[in-house]
Formats: C-alpha cells, structure tokens, sequence
C-alpha cells in the first residue's frame, strides 16, 4: 500500500507544479484587470451621462463615473505608476470642474466640461500604451 501512495503521489506532483505555475504566470494579468474594468465602466458612464437629456440623469451617472475615478485612484499600475497617478489626479480636477457645472444645474457646461476630459483621457492612454 505504501508503495501505491507514493506511486499516485509522484503522478500528482507534476500536475501540482504545472498548476502552481500556471496560476503565478496568470497573477500579473489578473492584477491588470480591475483597472481595465474600472476604465470601461468609466467611458461607459460617461457616455450615458454625455448622452443624458436630464440633470438627474446626468448626476446619476457622473456619480457612477466619481466612483469608478476614486476606486481608480487606488489601483496600481503594472509598469508606470508615477503617470498613472498623475493622470488619475488630473482626471479628478477635470471631474472638479464637471461638479461645478452640476451645482450651478448647468447642464450643457456639464457635459461640455465632461467632454474636454477625452482630451486628458487620450493624452495618458497614449503615455500608458
């Protein structure tokens, strides 16, 4: 009986290592994704605030995008950090300006605001690759 364990044993240790492996080799990709999510659900909800015909529908979904923003900020990014968060927190002042616009109940100037944001957007996606 010993001799069986042992033989099952070496049969699985491979299986393991490859296992073991395959979920290192995974870890990096799988650290990409909540910032590849997040950016998603950020143009997502900036299209439908952009697309918005009302103030409460705007605010609804630039609270949506706020939140995506904030959790952003907490992410770190595989291989330039220092940029990212630089484009996070120019991003946030930009969404500063958005804010305001929504106190004043000024639609238009919200979402133009809002607009001017793909400008930063596209600038950081391109240092970022």
């Amino acid at each position: 009986m010993h001799s069986l364990a042992q033989g099952s044993a070496r049969k699985i240790a491979p299986l393991v290592a490859i296992a073991l492996l395959a979920v290192f080799s995974a870890a990096p990709m799988a650290h990409a994704g909540p910032v590849k999510s997040l950016m998603k659900n950020m143009k997502q909800e900036m299209q439908s605030a952009l697309n918005s015909s009302s103030m409460p529908a705007f605010r609804q979904h630039f609270a949506l995008l706020k939140s995506d923003v904030q959790q952003a900020s907490k992410q770190s990014y595989r291989s330039d950090q220092a940029t990212y968060d630089k484009g996070i927190a120019q991003l946030q002042k930009e969404l500063a300006v958005v804010e305001q616009n929504i106190q004043a109940n000024n639609l238009q100037g919200a979402k133009d605001s809002l607009k001017n944001i793909n400008k930063t957007k596209k600038h950081y996606h391109d240092l970022l690759g």
